[in-house]
Order: structure tokens, then sequence, then C-alpha cells
């Protein structure tokens, strides 16, 4: 991979796993039947969904029998949604004049 910008992937994946924790809690609160019909709180429950792709997605089994592997589990979905990122923000620069020129205020 060219140009692979570690500080963003990282940036991201960290937002990425901020996001995840409250909309983890939500899911958890929509399971036990305490989540109401808060609108905010059924999406971050929904969004939950999406963010264990592909890891708990394609491998359930696997990561739903042990604490410590459905955590890693998440960690992994978090660094590969940061790496999606990364690479969207790199093709957007490459392909938009937008991102490649310096929009600087002359003086």
């Amino acid at each position: 991979m060219r140009n692979f910008n570690k500080r963003f992937f990282l940036f991201a994946s960290v937002l990425i796993g901020l996001l995840l924790i409250p909309c983890f809690i939500a899911a958890w609160g929509e399971d036990e039947g305490t989540l109401n019909n808060n609108i905010f709180l059924v999406a971050l429950s929904k969004t939950f969904y999406i963010l264990r792709f592909p890891t708990h997605v394609l491998f359930w089994k696997f990561f739903s029998h042990n604490g410590e592997l459905f955590l890693g589990g998440l960690i992994l979905n978090c660094m590969f949604f940061g790496l999606a990122i990364e690479r969207a923000i790199y093709v957007l620069k490459q392909t938009t004049s937008f991102f490649r020129t310096k929009h600087l205020p002359t003086s």
C-alpha cells in the first residue's frame, strides 16, 4: 500500500472504537428489553450490527465462546474500518482536486 498514513489509520480506528462503546451498550440494552423507544439509542443499537462486521458476522461461532476473543474481534473490526476509511481518504485525495490543492487564505 503506497502512501499509507499510519497516524490517520490510528485516529480512524480509535474514533470507530469510541463509537463502538455506546453502540455496544445500546445493543445490550435492546437485547435486555430496557431500551424503550428512544430513537437515538435504537439507532445506536442498530449501528452496532454494522460495526461488528466482518469478524462477528463471518466467525460468530468462534468469537461467541470467549469474552477475550469477542473483544479482540471488535478491536479487529475497528482496525478494519480504520483501514477502509484511510484508504477511502487516500483515493479521494488522488481523484479529487479539492484535496490536492492547499486552500490557504491569501494575504
